[in-house]
């Protein structure tokens, strides 16, 4: 574990902060490590930039990580897991919520420009639309109608692409490989995790654990979008 000092925190929307610190590190699109605070706990974050991390506020340790200011130390181990292959031909990426966190890491590392569906329940959870524009046209979509267009991100995916990366809402994910069934597409899932090195089995899916076998995905896993696990293991179906 190395620890770093948080150098910037960015307001990207209600709920959601970026956090830079002063390391770099050695990762690829789609992996994640793990964050530790000092007297709390610590949990998996995908890198949305090589020293940065984009958190929202829903739980215990992210309301603590909302907290952190300028100045203060965090633990990071990682990375970990599996990254997102970088393909030729047309692209689309599809995401919703802090799923767009592995998603604006991808967008960069691509390097040329590429279709980008954002959705997002309302105008007040909007984020990264700007940060996006960077890499390729962007579309944005929210449930309500608030801002962009109005309905599922869903809705607006287009089959003629010749690869797809999706990451956010496990219930979105779910129905964009049913739409995509006959496409390239790779898939970051997000689970529990205790560990992040495969040994706990919390974040376990179809067999497979997120941590190590993924958290990329060319295939969503059995059971996926049907259950889950929580701290202690037991399934919870969604």
């Amino acid at each position: 574990m190395e620890i770093a000092e948080i150098t910037e925190i960015v307001e990207e929307s209600k709920d959601v902060k970026t956090f830079f610190v002063d390391k770099r590190f050695d990762a690829k699109p789609g992996q994640f490590a793990m964050l530790w605070i000092p007297g709390v706990n610590e949990k998996p974050m995908s890198f949305s930039y090589r020293n940065g991390f984009t958190v929202k506020k829903v739980g215990e340790f992210t309301k603590k990580m909302h907290e952190l200011c300028e100045g203060d130390k965090i633990g990071i181990r990682g990375p970990y897991g599996s990254s997102f292959s970088l393909k030729n031909g047309k692209i689309e990426i599809i995401g919703g919520g802090t799923g767009l966190s592995p998603l604006r890491f991808l967008a960069e590392s691509i390097k040329r420009e590429v279709k980008i569906l954002l959705g997002f329940k309302n105008k007040k959870e909007v984020f990264f639309e700007e940060e996006f524009k960077k890499y390729g046209e962007v579309l944005v979509s929210t449930d309500d109608g608030s801002y962009g267009k109005k309905g599922f991100i869903t809705e607006y995916t287009d089959t003629s692409f010749d690869y797809y990366y999706v990451c956010g809402p496990e219930m979105m994910m779910k129905r964009c490989s049913e739409i995509l069934k006959s496409k390239e597409v790779e898939y970051s899932l997000e689970r529990y995790m205790k560990c992040g090195v495969g040994l706990c089995g919390s974040c376990e899916v179809g067999g497979y654990l997120v941590c190590k076998d993924g958290p990329v995905f060319k295939e969503l896993p059995e059971g996926f979008g049907e259950y889950k696990r929580d701290r202690t293991g037991r399934r919870i179906k969604f």
